[in-house]
């Protein structure tokens, strides 16, 4: 893979994560690390406190009426979460449920109904690019959009028909009571360094892994057998008994913008540029090597929204590397302006998928468990 193009990362960022990571030494990291783990002591004492209140009741939880599904994670960056929702949501589906789901809608504008299960009532820009593409790839499921997912929830049930719920990036959201927790751990980086926010990567300690049911460990296919056993035995420590599916993102489809079908072949052989605005890139950027291409990343903010110069800039790059195109995924697409340039523009689709090529699965125990509540 060629060094990667990084347009739009502020420097205090990368500076930030390099410190935490010990990648950068001295005084003055070795200070700026150590207010790092200060605030991480903060961080983590005041969730103690919070969840502590939930337990106790001194902060009530609303119970939706129907089964809650939340899937999240427990790290800050991607894991797959809308594909893992997609594949939970047809699951239920398939199981003669009704299921809508709730998302937070991150940078939309929005807040409601994106689709009705029937049409997509809702600009990308509006909801967001996540729970639009959810609209857009689960036909017959209701999805809504909300900070406050009380709320969500009872217009999904009373107005939708909805009986089941699946929260998107849920497994912090805590002011609705959760029948079932999915966690999604990514096996090229399960748990960072170990440390919470801002320390670490962290948004919960590994040990609250006890609250969920199952654990999906996501692009297990692009990490060694090492890694991925270290991680499954470390859940299995914290969380006896833990039902462990390992997965991996399938690319499924690709496409040219302002045209048709394109083959996956294609990528075999060809240098590309990779662009991406997501939480994990390297997942992106190893499936495309995986499928053969030479990649030359181009990476983004997650969730950034595109300006056509910054669209231009990466065209140049491409032309001067001799890319033969640019890649982007179904996500990315949504937040791009319009591309009829060269070189062309394709786009990825993957959908989650276990080691066999199948769909992941809830196991029929936990099905059983959604049904009897």
């Amino acid at each position: 893979m060629s060094a990667p193009v990084y347009v739009g990362i502020s420097g205090w960022q990368r500076y930030l994560l390099e410190v935490a990571h010990g990648a950068r030494q001295g005084m003055v990291a070795a200070g700026v690390r150590a207010l790092l783990r200060v605030g991480a002591a903060l961080y983590r004492a005041g969730l103690e406190a919070y969840l502590l209140g939930i337990k106790t009741g001194l902060i009530s939880q609303t119970r939706a009426g129907v089964p809650v599904v939340a899937i999240g994670n427990l790290t800050v960056g991607g894991t797959g979460k809308t594909t893992a929702v997609m594949a939970v949501a047809r699951q239920l589906q398939a199981a003669g449920l009704r299921p809508a789901v709730l998302s937070r809608g991150y940078r939309g504008r929005g807040t409601g109904v994106v689709s009705d299960g029937r049409r997509v009532l809702m600009t990308a820009q509006q909801s967001g690019d996540e729970p639009w593409l959810l609209a857009q790839h689960l036909p017959g499921v209701p999805v809504l959009v909300g900070k406050d997912r009380r709320r969500t929830a009872a217009l999904a049930t009373a107005q939708l028909g909805a009986n089941v719920l699946v929260l998107d990036d849920g497994f912090q959201y805590w002011r609705l009571h959760k029948d079932l927790e999915l966690v999604l751990v990514d096996a090229l980086n399960p748990f960072d360094n170990g440390r919470v926010l801002p320390a670490g990567m962290l948004r919960e300690p590994i040990g609250h892994l006890h609250r969920a049911q199952a654990v999906w460990v996501t692009h297990a296919d692009l990490a060694d057998e090492g890694t991925i056993g270290e991680a499954a035995a470390r859940i299995g420590r914290t969380c006896p008994g833990m039902e462990i599916t390992l997965t991996r993102h399938g690319p499924v489809r690709l496409r040219q913008v302002g045209g048709g079908e394109v083959e996956l072949e294609v990528l075999r052989g060809a240098r590309v540029v990779a662009l991406s605005g997501i939480g994990n890139p390297a997942s992106f950027e190893a499936t495309l090597e995986r499928l053969g291409a030479e990649v030359v990343p181009a990476r983004f903010p997650d969730h950034h929204q595109y300006r056509p110069q910054e669209l231009q800039t990466v065209a140049l790059q491409a032309i001067e590397t001799g890319a033969a195109a640019l890649v982007t995924t179904e996500k990315d697409e949504v937040r791009l302006p319009a591309w009829r340039g060269a070189p062309p523009l394709w786009v990825l689709g993957v959908e989650m998928l276990d080691l066999g090529g199948k769909p992941p699965l809830l196991s029929e125990s936990l099905l059983r468990r959604l049904r009897e509540r």
